[in-house]
């Protein structure tokens, strides 16, 4: 490197005004000892606290989750996809739980600017490739995912989300039997899989789109073989989560709240509310880095972008109701998509960073992406304040000692010891759950209803049509019930149970057959007791760990031949 060169130190300038804000909004959120949490940041951090405790017993993360969501045993971990989540959590374990959830987020954020820069660099020069990186991870989804609401699957997705554009451009133009491209493209679908199922399947229709019109075009047919060995290593490499799934599945779960009822926004709406963390919608990075784009687009450079804006304009087309989503209801799979913006948008702020590096010259790209860093910073230091203080100011610190309940759409301010609070109602939610669990009317599966919620919320046995109270214990594979006063027959715990899973019952230690009664809660036949402690204990099916060394051991030697070929 030639520290002479001023674009050399133009580029460490900017690496280190990164990495600077980074290590600024952490210190600043570490000193608050809370986190300001709201819906789906609520979610993911019972995921990430669940991880935590099964890294720290020295046990993998069980399927089940019996230390969050209200201690119902509900298959939120086995049915979300986890892996790439785990290295972030075992490399931050030494944390409290809440600086550990800040430290992930900011992790997060660097390998999103790291990976972006090293991806642009090898195609473009290093301050161009830095400048852009910048700006990516200082606005839209990153952003977001940093300092407002958190989606930890999404979230590592878009760290590799320009290596994955770049192969499958790649790919689709393929002309012949290429093993780096393959393996690359395996390996990179992979991270998506088991990162976020349903993003996968997003990208697969992106990508399925421009293959089939590729091929119609240049009657072109090894990228389909090239792509179909790359979908075949990357089942082998996802069996663990592909095998948990569909264990899982059998025993019958809710769907999605909005299965079979996608909805999306107008065109107008996608870019009516313009802020710079924009997720789902178009962004005021997105919006401004396109008209530059389009301003400066020349009839000499036209076959270069071309792709890149017919990516962009689908993209679009996705997530907004030009697209007849209602003939896509009934699709299995594709009509759990909930709503289309969700699911596409956040790949719209990718493309006008790639289009300004290609349309402009080396020189006036300098000028363009130099002026929006400049921008870049202090508008994502004025995002970051905006979410810290937005309608939290006056919001609950969530402790253990915290009793009031906590209403679903409340906004709080969430501690380490309150991280898995039962009195936070947003998480107890039907996600997963058993399909006999009774849902509210009119609210298109979104909440429970109140027959269950009173149960679960107020951890009640039920016994005789009468209510017992039960007090927790649990560990990673486990949950304990300890009451008093238990009069003989069947009891029912407020611990759901699927099917498809195997379980240990135990009361007082000693083992007991169990069933599910009409809420697929699990019951036990007992006698009369002063006290009386029911250990329901989570068996995980050895094969698993089997899959789990086996994807492993593929995954790193596919790794380790990309140097090689």
């Amino acid at each position: 490197m030639n520290l002479k060169n001023k674009s050399t130190w133009l580029t460490i300038i900017i690496a280190l005004g990164f990495f600077a804000f980074l290590f600024g909004w952490t210190i600043w959120q570490f000193h608050f000892n809370y986190m300001v949490a709201a819906y789906d940041t609520i979610f993911h951090s019972q995921r990430i606290y669940e991880i935590r405790l099964a890294f720290q017993s020295h046990h993998l993360p069980s399927w089940v989750n019996f230390n969050t969501f209200f201690f119902t045993g509900q298959a939120i971990n086995g049915m979300y996809p986890d892996f790439t989540l785990w290295p972030f959590v075992l490399l931050t374990n030494f944390l409290t739980p809440i600086h550990q959830i800040i430290a992930i987020r900011t992790l997060i954020a660097l390998a999103s600017f790291i990976v972006t820069f090293l991806s642009l660099n090898k195609r473009f020069n290093s301050h161009n490739a830095v400048m852009a990186a910048a700006i990516f991870a200082l606005s839209g989804s990153v952003l977001k995912d940093l300092t407002g609401e958190m989606q930890s699957g999404t979230a590592i997705i878009m760290i590799f989300i320009f290596p994955i554009f770049f192969t499958f451009k790649e790919i689709i133009q393929s002309q012949q039997l290429d093993k780096k491209l393959i393996i690359k493209t395996a390996l990179l679908m992979t991270i998506v899989v088991n990162s976020h199922l349903l993003s996968a399947i997003t990208l697969g229709i992106v990508v399925g789109i421009f293959l089939i019109v590729n091929t119609v075009i240049k009657h072109n047919f090894k990228a389909w073989l090239n792509l179909l060995i790359a979908a075949i290593l990357t089942i082998i490499l996802s069996l663990p989560i592909i095998y948990r799934v569909m264990t899982i599945s059998k025993t019958g779960l809710l769907s999605p709240f909005g299965k079979g009822n996608i909805t999306s926004p107008t065109v107008l709406g996608l870019i009516s509310n313009l802020a710079w963390d924009s997720k789902a919608t178009i962004s005021l990075t997105t919006a401004i880095l396109l008209v530059v784009s389009l301003i400066g687009l020349r009839k000499n450079n036209w076959r270069n972008v071309l792709p890149w804006y017919l990516v962009e304009l689908v993209l679009i087309v996705l997530s907004t109701d030009i697209f007849p989503w209602k003939l896509f209801n009934n699709v299995p799979i594709i009509n759990n998509f909930q709503v289309a913006n969700w699911r596409f948008g956040i790949f719209i702020g990718v493309i006008p960073i790639i289009l300004i590096l290609k349309t402009f010259k080396k020189s006036l790209a300098s000028i363009i992406l130099l002026i929006m860093v400049i921008i870049s910073f202090p508008m994502a230091t004025k995002t970051a304040i905006h979410n810290q203080h937005f309608m939290a100011d006056d919001a609950v610190v969530v402790t253990n000692n915290t009793q009031k309940q906590i209403p679903q759409n409340n906004v709080v301010k969430l501690s380490s010891t309150g991280i898995n609070s039962d009195k936070i109602m947003r998480s107890l939610l039907p996600d997963y759950s058993p399909n006999t669990t009774p849902l509210q009317q009119g609210t298109d599966g979104m909440f429970l209803d109140q027959s269950i919620i009173y149960l679960l919320s107020n951890h009640l046995g039920q016994i005789q049509n009468k209510e017992l109270a039960l007090y927790p214990t649990t560990s990673t594979d486990s949950v304990t019930w300890s009451g008093k006063n238990i009069p003989s027959g069947k009891i029912s715990l407020p611990t759901y149970g699927y099917k498809s899973l195997d379980y240990q019952v135990t009361v007082n230690g000693k083992k007991v057959p169990y069933s599910l009664n009409q809420y697929s809660l699990i019951t036990v036949k007992t006698k009369k007791m002063h006290h009386a402690s029911f250990k329901i204990n989570w068996l995980t099916p050895k094969i698993y760990y089997v899959l789990l060394a086996f994807s492993l051991l593929i995954f790193i030697l596919l790794g380790i031949s990309l140097f090689i070929i």
